[in-house]
C-alpha cells in the first residue's frame, strides 16, 4: 500500500492527458503547494498539493478558466469553489525524481474531505508568492487595433497573427525575471539548431503566458472603417506601439533598414545563413572575432529599438550572439510587415477607426 487515502474514480493513463508546462508557483512553503501550469491546448491548470508519504507526493490537477484564475489571484474566489465547480479532477502521484503516476479521474463529490480545501481557501497576501502577486498586479485592459481601407480576408488573418507574435515576444522580454519565462526562452533559444525555426520562439512563449495575460479577442468589426478590440496587458501594448512608432518614422526606419542590410552583408561575407533556420554546427564554428562582431550587432539593435534596459537580462538567457541576433531579426521582420499596414492607413495601432470609440 502507498499509504494514501483511497480516491474513488477512473484510472487513466498519464500520456492520454497530454503535456503540462510549469508557469509559476502560487503558494510555497518549504516547497510548492499550489502551482499554475498550462497544457498543449493552451489551457490553464492548477496543481494542488494534497498529501505525501515517504517516497511520493500526491497532487490534484484542476482546469481553471480566465475568469476563475483572475478571481483566485484577486482573492475573491476560493480554491474550494474552483475545484467544486470543475467537471473533473485528476489526482496523481509524483516521485522524488519528478515522475508522475497513478492517475485517477474523479470529481469533487468523490474527493475525500481531507483533500478538500477549506471554504475560505482564498489566495491571501500572507501566503501568495511573489510570482502570484506579479500575476495579479498585471491587469489586462481593452485595446484597439483600428482597421480601414481595402482589406482582404488574408489581411484580417495576418494582422492579428503578427500582433500576437509581437505581443508574445514583448511579454517574454519584459517578464524575464519570472523563472518560467526565463527558462522557457533559454530552452527555446538554446535548442535553436538543426532546423529549429524562429517562429517557435513566438509560439513557444504561449506556454508561459497565462490566460489572464493573453491577448483575448473582445470584438471584431469591419465595414471600412472598423477595429479589432482586444483585452490584453497595457504595458505590452505600449511597448509594441513604441516599437511601431520607431519604424513608422521614415528616418528611423531607414536607419533600421541600413542596419538590417549590414547584418546580412556580414552573414554573406562569413558564410552564415541569415534567416530563421540554422544548422547547429554553424554556431559551434564561430570564431571569437565573429562572435564579438555579432554581439555588437545585438547591442546596436537594442539601441536602435530603445530596449537598452533589457539588454543584460536578454544576454543572460542565451550567450550565443548568432542565435540572439536571428531572434531579433525575426522580430524585426514581423514588425516591418506590420508597419506596411500602418503607413498605408489600413491599421492604426491603439485606436479604433469607429467614431463611437
Amino acid at each position: 500500500m502507498n499509504g494514501f487515502v483511497r480516491v474513488p474514480g477512473e484510472v487513466v493513463k498519464g500520456n492520454s492527458l497530454g503535456s503540462f508546462y510549469w508557469n509559476a508557483d502560487l503558494i510555497n512553503f518549504e516547497g510548492p503547494l499550489l502551482s499554475l501550469f498550462k497544457n498543449d491546448e493552451d489551457e490553464d491548470f492548477l496543481f494542488v498539493w494534497l498529501d505525501c508519504n515517504n517516497t511520493k507526493n500526491r497532487w490534484c490537477m484542476v482546469a481553471v478558466d480566465r475568469d476563475q484564475l483572475k478571481g483566485y489571484l484577486g482573492s475573491v474566489l476560493p480554491l474550494r469553489n474552483i475545484m467544486a465547480d470543475s467537471s473533473e479532477l485528476i489526482v496523481f502521484s509524483v516521485s522524488r525524481a519528478g515522475r508522475r503516476s497513478a492517475f485517477i479521474r474523479t470529481d469533487f463529490s468523490h474527493l475525500p474531505e481531507e483533500y478538500r480545501p477549506e471554504k475560505d481557501s482564498f489566495l491571501t497576501d500572507d501566503i501568495a508568492t511573489n510570482a502570484a502577486v506579479a500575476l495579479r498586479e498585471d491587469s489586462p485592459q481593452d485595446y484597439y487595433l483600428g482597421l480601414d481601407g481595402d482589406l482582404y480576408i488574408d489581411d484580417i488573418q495576418r494582422i492579428p497573427q503578427l500582433y500576437k507574435q509581437l505581443y508574445s515576444f514583448h511579454y517574454g522580454l519584459e517578464h524575464l525575471k519570472r523563472s518560467a519565462v526565463r527558462h522557457k526562452l533559454g530552452r527555446l533559444m538554446g535548442s535553436w539548431g538543426g532546423g529549429f525555426s524562429a517562429v517557435n520562439i513566438f509560439t513557444g512563449l504561449r506556454n508561459v503566458i497565462p490566460s489572464i495575460h493573453r491577448a483575448r479577442l473582445q470584438e471584431l468589426r469591419y465595414n471600412s472603417p472598423g477595429h479589432i478590440k482586444l483585452n490584453l496587458l497595457p504595458r505590452m501594448a505600449k511597448s509594441i506601439e513604441k516599437s511601431s512608432d520607431i519604424i513608422v518614422d521614415e528616418v528611423k526606419f531607414q536607419e533600421m533598414e541600413s542596419f538590417y542590410r549590414s547584418v546580412y552583408r556580414f552573414f554573406d561575407q562569413n558564410r552564415i545563413s541569415g534567416f530563421e533556420k540554422e544548422s547547429g554546427s554553424i554556431s559551434e564554428k564561430l570564431t571569437a572575432d565573429t562572435k564579438e562582431a555579432l554581439s555588437v550587432f545585438v547591442d546596436t539593435f537594442f539601441e536602435l529599438m530603445d530596449w537598452k534596459g533589457f539588454r543584460q537580462q536578454f544576454d543572460s538567457i542565451e550567450s550565443n550572439p548568432l542565435r540572439q541576433l536571428r531572434v531579433l531579426l525575426a522580430y524585426y521582420r514581423r514588425l516591418r510587415e506590420l508597419r506596411s499596414y500602418v503607413i498605408k492607413g489600413k491599421l492604426d495601432i491603439g485606436k479604433s477607426k469607429l467614431d463611437r470609440s
